[in-house]
C-alpha cells in the first residue's frame, strides 16, 4: 500500500473522535474510537479511555486525534495475538468542508464559475470573467532549530492568500479579494461551500497479527474537562436538615456519547501532568525537553476547585418532618454507590452525553442529615508570634466585632462530603451561601449562614502589671505583662441562642470566668510566647447579656 505524504508541522491537536478525510487516495483505514469512560478531577484533567474494533485488515491503520496527553500518560493496547508494533504521530493534510462566511469565502466555493464582480471605490466599474485560483495560504514553517540553515527567527511569518486570478476577455487579472464589494453568478445559484485543507495530529499505529474481533484502546490523560460540585441545605425542619448535592462537568475536551464518568476527587500525585506528551505534538522537542527539566507540576492547593473527598453511599432513612410550603430543595433520591481507589473517591455517572463546549448539569443526591443551630464568635490574639502588641491607632475605632449565625451538620453518610459551595434555604427562601469543607463520615462541619447583626459583641483588654526587662532573649528585652481581657455579649433577637466564644491568645493564661476550656496549640512552638485557644460556650435569652473575663501574661518586645 502505497502511503500518503504527510506534512508535519507544530500544532494544536484537534479534539474530536473521528477523522476528516485524509488528503490522497490510498491513506491508511481509520479506527473509530469511542469514548468508553472518563474520570474527572476538579483541576481541569480528565482521565480518558477509548476502545475500537480492529479486524485482519487493520494491520496499519489511523487513530485519534485525541486531546494533547500528558507526558507519561499515553497507552495503546490490544489483547496479546493482536500485539502492537508501533505508533507513529504526525501532522497530515486533512479536508473539511465550512461555509461560506463573507464574499470572499463566496469566492472561494465558486473557482471555476462566471462571476461580474464589483470592486471598492468602483462602483461604476465591473470585471465579468472566470474564478481561476485563490492565492494559497502560507503555512508557518516549523522551525528547524537542529538543522543547518536559517535561525528560526527569520523566518517569513503565516498569512492569508491575499489575491484571486479571474480569467476576463482581455487576459487574466489578479485582484484583492477582500476588496471585493459585490458579485453577480450567471446562471446557478452559488455554491456556500467549499473546502480547506487543514493539518490534524493523527496516529499510525501498526499490527503484527489483528483478527476479527480483536480491540484496540488508547487511555491518556489531558486537560480540557473538570467537575464542580455544588449543595443546597435546606434548614425549614429545626433538627434534620435535606442536603442535596450536583454536580456541573464543563466540557472543553471530547464529545462525550454514552459515556461512563467518574467524579473523582482527593489529590492524586500527578507529576507531569503539566508537560505535554510528544505524541501530542504540541510543541518541538527543545520546548519538551525544556518543560520536562523543570520538574512536576505544583500540587494543587485545596480549594474549592482542586480539593475534596466524594460522598457517595446509599442514603440513610427518609425525610419525616413537616412538609412544609413549596420550596426550591430538590429530592434527588439516594446517592449511588461510589468505589474507592487508594485514597481517591469515584462517583459514578452513566450515560452521559456531552458535546465539547457544553456544560452539563448532573443531580447526585439528597440526604436526611442531624444540625445543630448556634452562633459563633471568634476573638482574634492580640500578640504577636514575634512577641509585639497589636495597638489600635488612637484615631480610629477598634474593629467592629462579628458573630455569625451557623449551622453544625454531621456526616451521616458511608463516605466523605467534598469541598464546595453550599447554598441555605428556608421556607423556600435563600438565607445564605458558605463554603462546605471536606467532612469525613461521622465529623462535623460547620456552615455559615449570615452574620447575626442583632447579636453584639465587645472585647477589651487592660494593662494590669509590667515587669520591665524581665527577660533578655536572642540579643532582645522583652517585658513580662499581665493583661486582663473582658468579652461581653448581649442577645438582641427574639429567642434563646446557644453562642460558642473562641480566644486566640498568646502567653501564659491565669485565670478565665467562666472557667474556659484551653487548649493549648503546637503553631506556638516556636513562638516567644504559647498559643491557646479559650472556649466558652453559653446560651442567651432575649435581652440577656453576658460578661467573660481571662487573665494572662504574655512577653512583649521592648
Amino acid at each position: 500500500m502505497k502511503k500518503v505524504v504527510l506534512c508535519v508541522v507544530a500544532m494544536s491537536v484537534m479534539l474530536a473522535g473521528a477523522l476528516p478525510a485524509v488528503a490522497g487516495d490510498d491513506a491508511q483505514p481509520t479506527v473509530q474510537t469511542h469514548l468508553k469512560r472518563v474520570a474527572l478531577f476538579k483541576n481541569g484533567f480528565g482521565f480518558f479511555v477509548r476502545e475500537g474494533a480492529l479486524s485482519e485488515a487493520h494491520k496499519v491503520v489511523l487513530l485519534g486525534p485525541f486531546a494533547a496527553p500528558a507526558h507519561g500518560t499515553f497507552w495503546i493496547s490490544t489483547p496479546s495475538r493482536a500485539k502492537l508494533a508501533r505508533a507513529v504521530a504526525r501532522a497530515a493534510t486533512v479536508s473539511e468542508t465550512l461555509p461560506a462566511r463573507d464574499i470572499t469565502e463566496l469566492l472561494r466555493a465558486n473557482i471555476g464559475r462566471t462571476v461580474t464582480i464589483w470592486a471598492y471605490g468602483q462602483a461604476e466599474a465591473s470585471i465579468t470573467g472566470t474564478i481561476l485560483s485563490f492565492a494559497a495560504d502560507r503555512e508557518e514553517p516549523r522551525p528547524e532549530v537542529y538543522s543547518m540553515g536559517r535561525p528560526s527567527g527569520i523566518l517569513p511569518p503565516p498569512g492569508m492568500g491575499e489575491y484571486l486570478l479571474v480569467q476576463t476577455p482581455d487576459g487574466v487579472v489578479a485582484l484583492n479579494p477582500h476588496n471585493v464589494t459585490r458579485v453577480s453568478f450567471a446562471g446557478t445559484a452559488p455554491s456556500t461551500t467549499f473546502p480547506r485543507a487543514t493539518k490534524q495530529v493523527q496516529i499510525e499505529a501498526a499490527f503484527d497479527s489483528p483478527a476479527s474481533g480483536d480491540w484496540v484502546s488508547v487511555s491518556y490523560l489531558a486537560k480540557g474537562i473538570a467537575w464542580a460540585p455544588s449543595y443546597l441545605i435546606d434548614i425549614t425542619d429545626p433538627k434534620e436538615g435535606r442536603l442535596a448535592a450536583t454536580a456541573l462537568i464543563v466540557n472543553e475536551a471530547e464529545d462525550l456519547e454514552d459515556t461512563h464518568v467518574d467524579l473523582i476527587t482527593g489529590f492524586p500525585h500527578l507529576q507531569f501532568a503539566d508537560v505535554i506528551s510528544p505524541m501530542g505534538m504540541k510543541e518541538g522537542l527543545g520546548q519538551f525537553l525544556q518543560a520536562l527539566a523543570r520538574g512536576a507540576s505544583r500540587r494543587e492547593e485545596a480549594s474549592v476547585l482542586t480539593q475534596s473527598v466524594l460522598y457517595n453511599v446509599a442514603m440513610r432513612g427518609e425525610y419525616e418532618g413537616p412538609a412544609g410550603p413549596p420550596g426550591p430543595m430538590p429530592d434527588y433520591g439516594a446517592a449511588t454507590a461510589g468505589q474507592v481507589a487508594e485514597d481517591l473517591f469515584l462517583y459514578p455517572i452513566e450515560n452521559v452525553t456531552l458535546k465539547k463546549n457544553e456544560t452539563g448539569y448532573y443531580p447526585l443526591f439528597t440526604q436526611s442529615v442531624p444540625y445543630t443551630e448556634f452562633y459563633e464568635w471568634k476573638v482574634g490574639d492580640r500578640v504577636t508570634p514575634a512577641g509585639r502588641y497589636r495597638e489600635w491607632q488612637q484615631d480610629q475605632p477598634e474593629p467592629v466585632e462579628t458573630v455569625w449565625h451557623s449551622i453544625r451538620l454531621t456526616n451521616n453518610m458511608a463516605m466523605p462530603w467534598t469541598t464546595a459551595p453550599a447554598q441555605l434555604v428556608r421556607e423556600g427562601q435563600i438565607i445564605g451561601q458558605d463554603t462546605l469543607r471536606y467532612t469525613a463520615p461521622t465529623a462535623k462541619v460547620t456552615v455559615r449562614i449570615t452574620q447575626a447583626v442583632n447579636v453584639r459583641a465587645e472585647q477589651t483588654e487592660i494593662e494590669a502589671k509590667r515587669e520591665r526587662d524581665a527577660v533578655h532573649m536572642y540579643g532582645d528585652s522583652f517585658d513580662r505583662i499581665t493583661i486582663d481581657g473582658t468579652l461581653r455579649v448581649a442577645n438582641y433577637t427574639q429567642e434563646l441562642i446557644s453562642l460558642e466564644i473562641t480566644k486566640d491568645l498568646s502567653g501564659d493564661v491565669k485565670a478565665t470566668a467562666p472557667k474556659a476550656k484551653d487548649v493549648t496549640l503546637a503553631r506556638g512552638l516556636s513562638d516567644i510566647n504559647p498559643a491557646h485557644e479559650l472556649t466558652w460556650k453559653i446560651e442567651l435569652k432575649p435581652g440577656d447579656g453576658k460578661e467573660i473575663t481571662y487573665t494572662y501574661q504574655a512577653l512583649i518586645r521592648r
